[in-house]
């Protein structure tokens, strides 16, 4: 990058920054003006760090140049006719020539920047939705509209909260922001490597070592950063070459990554940025939605700790040391201090922003305990960049995912696909969340998880609430889904990004990382089934559906793999399958005929293991 656009995106991400500071200490403007400026800052800020590159003339060029500036200056535009824009009646009081302007061009230049830097998938689908809007009376049956004209279409997605200044945004600006910024600080003053340092420490002498510290400190760093691809650019750079040394080939290695990484998105106390909109679409308070998520996530981590396990122990992997003297931890676990803080104040009844604020100062306060990891002016402003930066790709999608949003609620059509989802399930509750898993995965390729989570929750959840599944657990599992998609082929973003550590090719990465998931995938399944893994409910359904469903990721991890103590026969295959299905049942006797037939099947293979030695 030239050092011009280097100076400019640091300028813009910096008085980004101290907006968002200035308004959580002093109090968040109306939800629109809000919205309006953080976004600016972010399209801003994408058009420095991303400049458009086109060899024209001198001319051209300098108008490419000011690219950066004009999202604030239409931004400005806004805010200076809000009381104006306030007083109309929307789709009545006509708009001006200049408003209609200046809302087309904020679009263009939103959808650009979105298909450079999220990528073509969403930013084609937004379009698909724009004609659909437009085009509405063209549509035959179920997916015919009354339609929208252009200026109407522009008073939807720029001057009302229905369309890209709706909630996904709002929830970007309000609180997502925050927590991204605490992250890069977090991450820059140490506390990422220290997680590295004690997933390696505890599975120093284990077998599949470096493949579970992957596991560990992807599960911990993916909570605080929230980004699938992040982190595994983060931790893969460490534990994927790790892996290769132990024996995992380049596609298992980056398969594991990915997985480790994605899961993230799911791990409180922080999780990704979907959760925060599902806080806000289903009513719930975000304290309420970690404390439900606990159990799932946990169920996640100990999926893969028992695929790679498993994996190691069939391949004969190599126990590979990693020297890290437990005197080295033990005088940098201050660093964690922040995180402890910060998770405190939340539960403690703090208003998001606030408790990150706070959080943030207390990561630079704490980095003066030891010399080493002090933050200084260099260390803050890179903080600064790395934040703002990995906000532009939360914010950007939720835009776009803003749009789309809008249209579907003008047009009716989340109503139209819960009826087409009951129509096609027959009534059956299990039909219903197959499609759904399928749906979710779908609408997920090529997307960040927050806006595959958002077409989910306005397409798919509704129609699982229909079969009186409830708001919680519908959402969660179209979150769950919404999150497997990044590993998901033929577009797993996650995989895509741990194959390029690798070396491994993409396509065989995403299939890998897909079938060492697979045990996985019944995990939403049993919450919604049995929401006490929700923890909805007493303590004694709690423990008693954590103990068998964990059984049943026991023994279909063991199948996905093929292997316990030796290699499973194709009978022992099909009897574990059928008593992990029946594990995740809401039924104690059910429950028990499981675990008898997983520890029969357990037994002979023992007694057979025992024979052949």
């Amino acid at each position: 990058m030239k050092k011009k656009h280097l100076l400019l995106s640091t300028l813009i991400a910096i008085g980004w920054v101290t907006f968002h500071i200035y308004t959580a200490i002093n109090g968040m403007l109306p939800a629109m003006q809000q919205r309006i400026i953080h976004l600016s800052f972010a399209l801003s800020l994408a058009y420095s760090l991303f400049p458009l590159s086109v060899k024209r003339r001198e001319l051209f060029q300098r108008v490419l140049n000011i690219l950066p500036f004009i999202p604030l200056m239409l931004g400005a535009y806004f805010l200076f006719h809000m009381p104006r824009l306030d007083l109309r009646i929307q789709f009545v009081d006509t708009l001006s020539p200049i408003d209609l302007f200046a809302g087309l061009l904020y679009l263009l230049l939103l959808l650009e920047i979105s298909r450079r830097i999220v990528g073509k998938m969403i930013t084609y689908l937004a379009l698909v939705f724009i004609v659909y809007a437009l085009a509405g009376p063209l549509f035959p049956g179920l997916l015919g509209h009354r339609g929208l004209d252009f200026p109407h279409l522009i008073d939807l997605l720029f001057y009302s909260t229905d369309g890209i200044f709706g909630i996904p945004v709002g929830v970007a600006a309000d609180y997502v922001f925050y927590f991204v910024i605490f992250g890069a600080f977090f991450y820059v003053s140490g506390g990422g490597q220290l997680f590295n340092d004690i997933a390696f420490r505890l599975t120093n002498r284990s077998k599949g070592g470096p493949a579970k510290a992957a596991v560990i400190s992807s599960s911990l760093m993916g909570s605080v950063s929230g980004s699938a691809v992040a982190n595994v650019a983060s931790t893969g750079i460490f534990t994927i070459p790790l892996m290769k040394k132990a024996g995992y080939s380049k596609k298992d290695s980056a398969a594991i990554e990915s997985l480790a990484s994605t899961g993230g998105q799911l791990m409180p106390p922080i999780m990704g940025a979907a959760v925060f909109i599902m806080a806000e679409m289903i009513g719930i308070p975000y304290v309420e939605l970690i404390v439900a998520a606990m159990i799932p996530a946990f169920l996640y981590y100990v999926s893969l700790l028992i695929i790679v396990h498993l994996k190691a122990s069939k391949e004969q992997h190599s126990i590979v040391q990693v020297k890290e003297s437990m005197d080295n931890i033990i005088i940098r676990l201050h660093l964690l201090l922040p995180l402890i803080f910060l998770v405190t104040l939340i539960f403690t009844g703090y208003s998001l922003h606030r408790a990150a604020i706070w959080a943030i100062g207390a990561v630079i306060i704490l980095g003066w305990a030891r010399k080493p990891y002090r933050l200084n002016r260099h260390t803050i402003i890179e903080a600064i960049n790395k934040g703002a930066k990995q906000a532009i790709h939360v914010t950007i999608p939720c835009a776009i995912a803003g749009i789309i949003v809008g249209v579907i609620g003008f047009t009716g059509l989340g109503l139209k696909f819960t009826s087409l989802i009951t129509l096609l399930s027959s009534d059956i509750m299990i039909i219903a969340l197959i499609l759904t898993a399928g749906g979710c995965i779908l609408l997920g390729m090529g997307m960040p998880t927050t806006s595959a989570y958002i077409m989910g929750a306005i397409l798919l959840a509704p129609a699982l609430q229909a079969f009186s599944i409830g708001p919680l657990a519908s959402h969660m599992f179209v979150l769950y889904f919404a999150v497997l998609s990044m590993i998901t082929p033929p577009i797993a973003l996650a995989s895509y990004s741990a194959a390029g550590i690798s070396g491994s090719k993409t396509g065989e990465t995403g299939l890998a990382a897909f079938k060492l998931s697979l045990s996985a995938f019944i995990i939403p399944f049993a919450f919604v089934y049995n929401e006490s893994l929700l923890m909805q409910g007493s303590l004694f359904e709690i423990l008693w559906n954590i103990l068998f469903t964990t059984l049943g990721i026991a023994g279909l991890s063991s199948v996905v793999i093929g292997y316990i103590k030796k290699k499973l026969s194709l009978p022992e295959k099909a009897v574990l399958f059928i008593s992990s299905l029946l594990l995740i049942t809401p039924h104690v006797i059910v429950d028990l005929i499981g675990a008898l037939l997983y520890l029969s099947v357990l037994l002979f293979h023992l007694k057979k293991k025992k024979e052949e030695n």
